[in-house]
């Protein structure tokens, strides 16, 4: 059983019917054949040539990889390059893995909120995705990143809908997220902040400690690596001051935010292709606790809309935007069954 299947299979209901199942089944079957005939044969950019020079040495004050280091995604790397020898092969396959993983937490989250019929209209468009499956045959992380999206999305939701153990998953994920792309913390804590709002003291503070716990198991060996925290620390810095600094909306003419929000937009037409003309048919849905779904799905994005519109995001660079995509695969997968 692959990753990807086991994650399904842990996560799927017992009273799910078996249809439904199968229909998951098969949807991640279609991303990982898809993606592996389709896969790159050599490394797609400075970011990838960066990840496989880690395979060998980290050192991220020489980018090796760019700070801040993504050092659980290294060392995923480096776990596949024993099996396939090849630096590109080896994060190529992380990439397919976490492509069908994210098409069957997609497909699990849209049958809980609108039901079978539009969680394979939003599985299908996002076997389809020209971007998604882009990103799914590069050895870039986006992909992993859109996974835990997708992951702790989900398990935020079984939180608030009552299951408030969850908490300690989603406290767990969110800190292993981290450690594949660091920025997941910044967009991704505000959900798990709000599942916390629905569990009991103690039970949110040992999600806090379990947070802080795992983030730690990786934090200090790699600083460790990376030559001590001030090394660390400097090399990131410099980074920062260097790109991302420069533009934010504090220090840089608005005209930058809105090219920015337009780039936004440029870059959802072109993940969903013709399907983001449902856009326009979003506010017709009619389900049960519309309104609370919506409020859930605009503290999922939100965070990360505001920091790529006002603080920072690379043009060329679409896959920044891909966490913010499960939601949205969701919707549209509503309105897609609906018309």
């Amino acid at each position: 059983m692959s990753p990807s299947q086991l994650v399904s299979y842990l996560l799927a209901s017992d009273l799910m019917p078996f249809d439904v199942k199968i229909d998951r089944l098969l949807l991640v079957l279609a991303v990982g054949l898809s993606r592996l005939a389709f896969r790159s044969h050599f490394l797609y950019d400075i970011d990838s040539v960066n990840f496989a020079l880690a395979l060998q040495r980290f050192d991220t004050g020489v980018h090796q990889p760019h700070p801040p280091g993504y050092y659980l995604y290294v060392y995923l790397g480096r776990a596949a390059n024993i099996l396939f020898g090849d630096a590109n092969a080896s994060f190529v396959a992380i990439s397919i893995l976490a492509s069908c993983g994210a098409v069957a937490v997609i497909h699990l989250l849209t049958c809980e909120w609108f039901g079978p019929s539009p969680a394979l209209f939003a599985g299908a468009m996002f076997v389809l995705s020209p971007l998604v499956w882009f990103h799914g045959t590069v050895a870039l992380t986006y992909m992993v990143e859109t996974f835990f999206s997708a992951l702790i999305g989900y398990t935020c939701w079984r939180v608030v809908c009552g299951s408030r153990k969850l908490i300690l998953v989603a406290a767990c994920l969110l800190g292993l997220a981290a450690g594949f792309r660091p920025s997941s913390v910044l967009f991704l804590t505000p959900i798990v902040l709000v599942a916390l709002a629905f569990v009991p003291k103690k039970l949110a503070a040992a999600s806090v400690a379990l947070f802080v716990c795992t983030v730690c198991a990786w934090f200090f060996p790699m600083v460790h690596e990376a030559g001590g925290f001030q090394q660390y620390v400097s090399a990131l810095v410099s980074l920062w001051q260097m790109v991302p600094a420069k533009q934010t909306v504090f220090n840089s003419s608005v005209i930058n935010s809105i090219a920015r929000l337009l780039t936004i937009a440029g870059i959802f037409a072109l993940c969903f292709g013709c399907p983001s003309a449902l856009v326009f048919r979003l506010s017709r849905i009619h389900f049960e606790e519309r309104n609370r779904k919506l409020a859930f799905t605009c503290a999922w994005i939100a965070p990360g809309l505001l920091f790529f519109t006002f603080v920072f995001l690379k043009f060329v660079n679409s896959g920044y935007l891909l966490l913010l995509c499960p939601p949205a695969f969701a919707w549209f997968g509503a309105s897609a069954s609906q018309w």
